[in-house]
């Protein structure tokens, strides 16, 4: 792995990228502030397709005087779900509603005929007791994805305290 603006420097170790991803994170955005500058990194392998990953903020409701956060973190997404090459990995948590996803909203928005866009939902193991999100893995809810919808359980805390790998 290589990140072009910081430098020859090569990354064997996904654990360093890790890091140096956190570094640059620190340094790019600072204390909690949202900036419209991305850190890239690219990863050479003769084992997978050439692809640009593309990590952006959740829409974020924050109060701030100074900076609508909600307006620059939606105008950023919509920047980049707008472009018709970009495939769409519209995140929303199972333990809410989906119908109120400010994720889905965006890529319906920039995805009307929903030929790009996979519904990934994510916090499955911390599901309210009795709720089920298999309608929905299905596409039988009442929000439907023509490419249908994944999901994934992250990490917990515990396990990321004891460096459990993904």
């Amino acid at each position: 792995a290589v990140f072009p603006n910081e430098g020859p420097q090569k990354y064997y170790d996904f654990k360093l990228v890790h890091d140096k991803i956190n570094e640059l994170t620190s340094k790019v955005c600072g204390a909690k502030r949202i900036v419209d500058d991305p850190i890239v990194l690219k990863v050479f392998s003769q084992h997978c397709p050439d692809l640009t990953l593309i990590d952006l903020p959740g829409i974020t409701r924050i109060a701030n005087d100074k900076f609508d956060v909600e307006k620059a973190t939606k105008d950023m997404s919509m920047r980049y779900a707008s472009d018709p090459r970009t495939i769409i990995l519209a995140l929303t948590p199972a333990n809410v509603d989906i119908s109120t996803s400010d994720g889905i909203d965006l890529a319906l928005k920039a995805d009307p005929y929903q030929e790009r866009t996979i519904g990934v939902l994510s916090k499955i193991d911390i599901m309210d007791q009795g709720t089920d999100a298999s309608k929905i893995l299905k596409n039988q809810s009442d929000v439907k994805l023509s490419l249908g919808f994944v999901g994934i359980k992250g990490r917990s805390q515990e396990d990321i305290n004891n460096n459990m790998t993904v």
